[in-house]
């Protein structure tokens, strides 16, 4: 079962905060959300996505401010972030604090998922939003693109950083009135939603950066999360993070090294600690393989073969006879067959 996906509860008080000035109270923007204002004040809590995406379009329509994702966006510090904020603000540079967030916040939100990535002198910090039931609009995105390159601004201390955004939405009315505030330029109906800058920014210090600190905030970060899934009633909190992160719709799935090296552990204490939790990776690899073997197989646009390969299968042979293991019917069979009595 996929974690619940979540986002920060301080995102909601920036938020009454920025409403508050256009004249909407919380309890106005707050109301039948099931979130009291006393919550507002209160440092580290999550909400729901969904109701977090309700909130922000309620916001719109009651402020009837559509270029309300920007000037969010020009609110956002690295506090909004809670443990991972803080171990962001003291990493060396400003790489390692986008490593910091592309490792913790698709964790805590497996909706959003930053990658980093670099490319021939020019880096990008995507956000991929991998749960296809689990989607940003152009006002949330906008707000945390805009946010991401405030706040890489502000830890490295260089307002005249040169960032580029693209976002994958229709270019909205309201560019124009609000061009002149933007930290970053913004693109509009591209492929993916990303910031663009120079990989030489990746090497640049960070205002606050103290080794011991970011260590420390990073250790954190990791017992956040086991604190995060247990409130959620996972009782197994590591096979819940695992299994978030062996695969990516957009990398595909990761070996055991890569998921260990992740969350700052050793292949053995990974083995051992998912012993203790009753189970062991290839478990776990076989378990998220096949349910998105089935999704996949339920789009009769992909073939099998492409499904093989997308799972990471050499050969389509070893595809057909490891579902056949988890469900007793070939890829075929199991297709047909879902198709003829609308099994799960």
């Amino acid at each position: 079962m996929l974690v619940n996906p979540s986002l920060p509860g301080t995102y909601v008080s920036l938020m009454a905060d920025v409403v508050q000035r256009l004249n909407i109270s919380p309890e106005q923007l707050l109301e039948g959300s099931g979130i009291r204002v006393e919550q507002l004040s209160e440092p580290f809590w999550y909400l729901d996505f969904d109701i977090f995406n309700n909130l922000l379009n309620r916001a719109v329509e009651l402020t009837n401010e559509p270029a309300l994702g920007v000037y969010l966006g020009l609110q956002m510090t690295v506090s909004c972030h809670g443990s991972v904020g803080l171990a962001v603000m003291v990493s060396q540079n400003l790489g390692e604090a986008l490593n910091v967030m592309e490792q913790f916040i698709g964790l805590r939100c497996p909706a959003l998922k930053p990658r980093l990535e670099t490319n021939n002198g020019i880096a990008s910090l995507s956000l991929d939003q991998p749960m296809l039931n689990f989607k940003m609009g152009i006002v949330g995105m906008t707000f945390l693109m805009v946010g991401f390159a405030q706040m890489s601004k502000a830890i490295t201390g260089k307002n005249d950083l040169k960032i580029k955004a693209e976002l994958n939405y229709f270019e909205p009315s309201f560019l124009p009135q609000v061009q002149e505030l933007l930290p970053c330029e913004i693109n509009f109906n591209k492929e993916n939603n990303r910031l663009i800058f120079s990989e030489e920014y990746l090497e640049l210090p960070l205002i606050m950066a103290d080794p011991l600190a970011a260590r420390l905030a990073r250790e954190q970060c990791k017992y956040d999360l086991n604190k995060l899934a247990a409130k959620r009633g996972e009782k197994n909190p590591l096979t819940a993070l695992v299994r978030e992160l062996l695969f990516d719709e957009v990398e595909g799935f990761f070996k055991m090294k890569d998921v260990a090296d992740n969350l700052h552990l050793t292949e053995r204490t990974l083995q051992r600690q998912l012993a203790k939790e009753g189970t062991t990776f290839q478990m776990l690899m076989d378990e998220v393989r096949e349910r998105f073997s089935k999704k996949l197989l339920n789009n009769h646009e992909y073939s099998i073969s492409y499904i093989s390969e997308k799972l990471g299968y050499s050969d389509v042979t070893h595809f057909t006879r490891a579902f056949k293991r988890w469900t007793k019917l070939t890829p075929k069979q199991y297709r047909n067959l879902r198709e003829s009595k609308n099994i799960d």
